[in-house]
């Protein structure tokens, strides 16, 4: 299976089971120097080959006619510093983002056993900010899990089947 149809499988299993909205969350993958992510504001169950973005580590497109994900500065800044990261997935799962105020992540002792460690829990910043980014990327050098307040949670991997199963 190429890693097209590899990140579209995925893609389309995250949407199926309700981690994706139609339209929001995003995912990407690291191919070489070059980055794999989801298209902005396109349905997510309809992507297909040619819907795909292809970035830099700067963000510029080197292949598609889609824009990219707003939320591609963040995707970048884990990548950076988590050189063991492959994958990103960024979910809109409602339980999460309601618990985030009230979670302690000391007390889910699944989460270390599945995840390797704890979940860290990002203050609100505005979606598809620098500060959003680097915020995320920092929280995700102490964990693998990143709970971000209003918004979203966002489990990395270094495969895809990592954070589908756990």
């Amino acid at each position: 299976m190429s890693i097209v149809d590899e990140f579209l499988k995925y893609t389309h299993l995250l949407y199926n089971r309700g981690h994706l909205t139609l339209l929001s969350g995003n995912v990407s993958v690291v191919v070489g120097e070059l980055l794999i992510v989801t298209p902005t504001s396109y349905p997510k169950p309809f992507l297909e080959p040619g819907d795909l973005v292809w970035i830099n580590f700067n963000g510029e497109v080197v292949r598609g006619s889609r824009k990219p994900t707003s939320e591609w500065r963040m995707h970048v800044a884990i990548y950076k510093r988590r050189s063991d990261v492959r994958a990103v997935v960024h979910t809109h799962d409602v339980l999460p983002v309601l618990l985030a105020d009230r979670i302690d992540a000391s007390l889910l002792s699944e989460a270390e056993a599945y995840l390797g460690s704890g979940i860290s829990i990002v203050p609100y910043l505005l979606p598809g900010t620098a500060e959003l980014a680097e915020a995320v990327a920092a929280a995700l050098e102490k964990a693998n899990v990143a709970i971000l307040k209003r918004t979203a949670w966002l489990p990395w991997a270094e495969t895809w089947q990592r954070p589908l199963t756990e």
